[in-house]
């Protein structure tokens, strides 16, 4: 009985982080209703980091628990789905009408749909070291981080119309086949010889230096990547399979 206790109460500690981005999420959502699309874009960012924290705090605590699953899911979903979607709408699409309610609605549906497939198949995630489609965190990023370094770099938003093809694209890839890094090479102990650790160390550093103005280059870069390394696998799949007939 003692040792349930224990375990209850070390499952509470990630959990907290989880009920903390969840309240972060929530602020963003605030901050898109009354104007604030920096300040909800750089909350839906914070989330994010939290994300990166409690899967990991819960292993090093001994807290690991199928309700502590659940329950990251359903602040991904509303982080990473509802938020950036309510952000997108109130800045770009509300005088589209129905038509710009749908297509915001897009990482939010998308978004539940990748994580209810994660949940019934939850060794996906994990195949060779990949994530299969965008990860939720990530696609919530770059939505973010586009609207920071627009407003960092050019003073405004950008059209409507790139930040309509920018999310529908980050939405499908959610729920895509195409493979993308899972951050597992960083338990790699020889990180001088890891050069994609390298790459995400430099890519903190100068997050951290320039802020938006990095952020949304780097995740940008990592969209493109998986889809240019997924469109050349398939070409030379196809090209053998040629050779051999």
């Amino acid at each position: 009985m003692r040792s349930r206790s224990v375990h209850l109460t070390r499952a509470w500690i990630p959990n907290s982080v989880t009920a903390f981005s969840v309240f972060l999420g929530y602020l963003s959502i605030i901050a898109a209703f009354e104007g604030e699309a920096v300040t909800a874009a750089w909350l839906i960012v914070m989330a994010g980091v939290c994300d990166l924290f409690d899967g990991r705090l819960a292993r090093m605590v001994g807290g690991t628990s199928k309700f502590g699953s659940y329950f990251d899911s359903l602040a991904d979903a509303i982080n990473y789905g509802v938020a950036p979607s309510l952000l997108f709408y109130e800045l770009y699409f509300q005088r589209w009408g129905v038509a710009g309610a749908l297509l915001s609605f897009l990482p939010t549906v998308f978004g539940a749909l990748r994580l209810a497939r994660f949940n019934v198949i939850s060794d996906e995630e994990e195949s060779g070291g990949y994530f299969v489609g965008l990860p939720t965190t990530m696609a919530a990023g770059l939505l973010a981080s586009y609207v920071i370094f627009m407003h960092d770099v050019f003073g405004g938003y950008g059209t409507p119309m790139t930040a309509g093809i920018l999310l529908a694209l980050a939405a499908v890839l959610m729920v895509s086949a195409v493979p993308y890094e899972h951050n597992r090479f960083l338990t790699d102990r020889a990180l001088h010889r890891n050069w994609k650790a390298l790459l995400l160390l430099l890519a903190l550093v100068t997050a951290a230096w320039f802020g938006g103005r990095a952020l949304f280059p780097w995740l940008a870069l990592y969209l493109a990547y998986g889809l240019v390394r997924s469109a050349f696998n398939t070409a030379r799949y196809e090209l053998e399979m040629r050779k051999s007939r």
